[in-house]
């Protein structure tokens, strides 16, 4: 299939776009873009191929095939969400085995869009150290998480949430005083 309008998510396009946030020749870059896609993105189906655009230049079994084009698949999506530090909104049922999972971190995402980061940056970090599907999110999964990084801060959430309302405050103004120190 080819696609003659959307040449934006091309090897070509996304090396030229990086060069221009860092200052690169884009030549220089284009052969990491190209080997990030290959090794890791497409691999880990991080993006996927949309479609071709024909070539009229270059080498003639290039302008025959073409060159690809790529979007975010949801593992992508997700990823992006984690790099941007929360800040992409995603609706997280799409990404759930059980709907109500994915409502939860929904919810979670409104109240503190911070702690739906955290936690999926750990879950994403997990996938990749234990090679586990990323998707769909499931308690099983993200159980993996809590044993090796959330226990601690849900044992925080918990003792703060089992004191009186001045213990909580006083323990609040204790932590934003760290915060503010560092």
């Amino acid at each position: 299939m080819y696609y003659e309008n959307n040449s934006q998510n091309t090897k070509v396009e996304i090396a030229k776009r990086i060069w221009g946030k860092k200052n690169k020749g884009w030549r220089n870059t284009y052969s990491g873009v190209y080997e990030d896609i290959e090794k890791v993105f497409l691999p880990y189906n991080i993006i996927r191929e949309k479609g071709r655009i024909p070539l009229k230049r270059g080498p003639q079994a290039l302008q025959k095939n073409g060159t690809a084009i790529y979007e975010l698949t949801k593992n992508g999506l997700l990823l992006l969400y984690c790099i941007n530090e929360g800040k992409v909104k995603l609706d997280f049922t799409e990404f759930a085995l059980d709907p109500k999972l994915g409502e939860t971190l929904n919810r979670i995402s409104e109240i503190n869009s911070a702690l739906c980061f955290l936690i999926l940056k750990k879950y994403l970090v997990t996938c990749f150290k234990k090679k586990l599907k990323m998707l769909p999110l499931t308690h099983q999964n993200l159980n993996e998480v809590y044993k090796t990084d959330l226990k601690l801060s849900l044992e925080l959430i918990e003792s703060i949430l089992s004191t009186g309302v001045n213990e909580q405050k006083d323990i609040l103004k204790f932590l934003r005083q760290i915060k503010a120190k560092h």
